[in-house]
């Protein structure tokens, strides 16, 4: 089997290329009827989370502002390192009906030759076009010991020789420790308000240890630099808007005090603009792109490497 990482180069929707790298996270999606297997899925979360794979689904994220069917679905299988299918059918006035989503899923998983283990419940039948294809049939009772050792399997296949670095949320918050920030807790209305001026474009609020300093964090690594690029200008644009209002805002009656007006001179003065992509070469073309273009706040570009790198050194 070929490990090495590869990019998605064509859109299955002819959309722009997007180069999501396949296998580039330790994830495994999962698609599933939402109406069904929720026995299924409980087991196989958990199966997944003990050996170190974060489970994904389709249903399990929001994606403002992005391509629903590109975020949710298709990026998540490209970048999975395998792939579950749960393809027990709906039943409906008795009778077996194979559930489009999951089907349509299964399809991309086959298109985009990644590893995938389909399940289906033992009295079920599949869908002729796949009836054909080796599946793992199963009752309730076996169900565990047959997905622990697919999972297993499925494990030992793909694990690349040089695995690439993972980034759930403890990971990423380990590294942005290590740079002196955290998370800013959502307790006061004001930065409450500063959160929700990135959070439809996909940014955190983060504040240095002194809390004197914030900073917009946004983890792109499942985006293009172009949408990068535009989340980085719209996020300026609505914070430019917002501030340059205040004189109009107060004339209309809303409260604006000195305070208020000094903390978001030093807001704005101090502010910067942090995100992180997948490979080297993105930041590396990332960064060139942004030297070119005017942007009033500093803005930092961190690959997954540096999360590593610098976790490496540290732990």
């Amino acid at each position: 089997m070929d490990k090495k990482i590869r990019r998605n180069e064509f859109c299955v929707i002819n959309q722009p290329r997007c180069d999501f790298a396949f296998s580039s996270t330790r994830t495994a999606f999962i698609g599933y009827g939402f109406s069904e297997s929720a026995l299924e899925m409980d087991i196989l979360k958990h199966l997944l989370v003990a050996r170190g794979i974060e489970p994904t689904e389709a249903g399990g994220t929001i994606a403002p502002a992005q391509n629903a069917f590109c975020t949710k679905i298709c990026a998540k299988i490209i970048t999975s390192q395998f792939c579950v299918i749960l393809l027990n059918n709906d039943v409906k006035e008795g009778k077996e009906i194979p559930n489009a989503n999951v089907n349509m899923e299964y399809g991309l998983m086959l298109g985009f030759n990644k590893y995938t283990i389909p399940f289906q419940r033992e009295e079920q039948v599949l869908p002729f076009n796949v009836a054909g294809l080796d599946t793992v049939k199963y009752t309730n009772q076996n169900f565990k010991t047959k997905a622990e050792q697919a999972i297993d399997a499925a494990i030992a296949t793909t694990t690349q020789d040089a695995a690439p670095p993972i980034n759930p949320d403890q990971i990423i918050e380990s590294f942005l420790l290590s740079q002196h920030v955290l998370m800013v807790p959502l307790i006061a209305e004001g930065d409450k308000n500063l959160f929700e001026l990135g959070r439809p474009l996909g940014f955190n609020m983060l504040m240095t240890f002194d809390g004197m300093q914030y900073l917009y964090f946004g983890n792109f690594t499942l985006l293009r630099s172009e949408a990068v690029l535009w989340r980085l200008r719209t996020l300026e644009e609505i914070i430019e808007a917002r501030f340059g209002s205040l004189k109009q805002r107060a004339a209309l009656g809303f409260t604006i005090t000195t305070q208020h007006l000094s903390a978001i001179k030093i807001f704005a003065e101090k502010l910067q603009l942090w995100v992180l992509v997948t490979s080297d070469d993105e930041k590396a073309t990332l960064t060139k792109t942004i030297e070119k273009t005017k942007f009033q706040w500093p803005i930092k570009v961190f690959a997954l490497s540096d999360i590593a790198e610098t976790l490496k050194a540290i732990m």
